[in-house]
């Protein structure tokens, strides 16, 4: 009888053991699922963020170029009318800024000035290059003069007032290029009035 007790007592045992881990089988994969599905969601959260990345350094955004200064070097007129003329150096500081990670290359460029819509002085930049994600700066002198401007009393005018109004123009054609096979082209153009004022002998008012 003792043999009896202990066989029914190990199967009792064993049927507690069996019922045991038929109820934590549920449970364990239950846990398991969980933990693929965080696994899964982590990687598509990982490869969205590669991606946005990935397309915001292919985004390739124009170059910008700004004026920041213009001083005047030297000035000499005469306000009788009709053999009213000026001659200035003018020395204009600018920049060119690069947001993108590839460099922008530019080709020769010319820096005009105007009176009266009129071209009195110009000068050649040479081609260069901005590396990416920097800023280049630059100082161009140009001289101006008016003997290319047809002979009217305004010249005379604005002389007598102490106040030429300049425009400065700038225009850069280039190409930006990422990882050496992505090429775009790009154009940027710089506007800028100015007031060249003939008592102080100084630029004024720069509006881009």
């Amino acid at each position: 009888m003792a043999q009896d007790f202990l066989t029914k007592h190990s199967l009792l045992r064993h049927q507690t053991i069996d019922q045991e881990a038929a109820m934590y089988k549920p449970v364990r994969e239950k846990e398991r699922s969980s933990k693929c599905f965080v696994f899964v969601l982590a990687a598509f959260v990982i490869c969205c963020a590669v991606l946005l990345a990935f397309a915001s350094l292919l985004r390739l955004r124009s170059p910008e170029i700004k004026l920041r200064s213009a001083t005047l070097n030297h000035a000499s007129y005469n306000s009788a009318s009709p053999s009213a003329s000026f001659n200035a150096t003018v020395i204009t500081h600018f920049s060119i800024t690069n947001p993108n990670y590839g460099a922008f290359s530019y080709e020769n460029s010319t820096l005009r000035i105007l009176y009266a819509g009129v071209k009195v002085g110009d000068r050649e930049i040479r081609s260069n290059r901005v590396n990416g994600r920097e800023t280049k700066e630059m100082n161009v002198t140009v001289n101006v003069k008016s003997s290319k401007l047809p002979v009217t009393g305004n010249l005379s005018s604005d002389i007598n007032s102490g106040t030429l109004n300049l425009t400065s123009y700038a225009k850069f054609s280039g190409t930006v290029q990422l990882l050496k096979i992505f090429n775009k082209r790009k154009t940027i153009e710089m506007a800028c009035i100015m007031n060249l004022n003939l008592n102080s002998h100084a630029i004024q008012g720069i509006q881009c």
